[in-house]
């Protein structure tokens, strides 16, 4: 898997995670009707834990907290527990391209999964919390979005270029072929530029 442009070797659980979080939500659609391409630009993973330190990332409040609500907290917990209990929050953030560029702005959320290593597979639950409603990390610069992945965890994935094009068409439609521009950078640049209907024919 890729990380920072290089190649390493993962872990087994993360090898499943990122399976399944690129079969959910890489997309190559610039060429088609959705006229965009989504892609997992970083992954992070920790074990699921109901402690002081993970509390501010579950749906429900822990006995102690100064927000705990008793009984209403218990039965919300209750709730998803017998969905299911994870083994893993994993924070990730998707970037996208469409045809006026690669967007430098990035969003993000925490997910839940169940990793099985024995029997190799790798699911979401309680997706109601990350289907439903806006992201965590919303319409951020790429440099925050990877600290916001670190507050969670060392990323174990990153992917910063769109994997669905060549280094020439991200050029091409870009302007540069870097992992990322700065807001500061692009307003001093005449790029990324408005590719017309002829030159996105001839490079997409």
């Amino acid at each position: 898997m890729l990380k920072g442009g290089t190649q390493i070797t993962l872990k087994p659980t993360n090898q499943l995670q990122i399976k399944k979080l690129l079969e959910e939500f890489n997309v190559g659609g610039l060429n088609e009707s959705n006229h965009q391409n989504v892609w997992v630009m970083a992954a992070a993973a920790i074990p699921f834990a109901e402690t002081p330190k993970t509390a501010h990332l579950l749906p429900y409040a822990l006995p102690g907290s100064s927000s705990y609500r008793g009984k209403e907290d218990d039965e919300i917990r209750q709730a998803y527990m017998d969905i299911g209990t994870p083994t893993h929050i994993v924070r990730i953030v998707l970037r996208t391209t469409d045809p006026t560029g690669t967007c430098d702005y990035v969003d993000g959320t925490d997910l839940f999964m169940i990793v099985d290593e024995e029997k190799q597979t790798a699911e979401f639950i309680w997706e109601d919390l990350w289907i439903e409603g806006p992201p965590i990390f919303h319409g951020g610069t790429v440099p925050d979005a990877l600290a916001w992945v670190r507050e969670l965890a060392e990323p174990f994935y990153l992917q910063l270029k769109d994997p669905f094009l060549t280094p020439e068409q991200r050029i091409a439609l870009n302007g540069h072929d870097e992992d990322y521009k700065l807001p500061e950078a692009q307003k001093e640049s005449t790029f990324p530029k408005t590719v017309n209907a002829e030159e996105f024919e001839k490079w997409f």
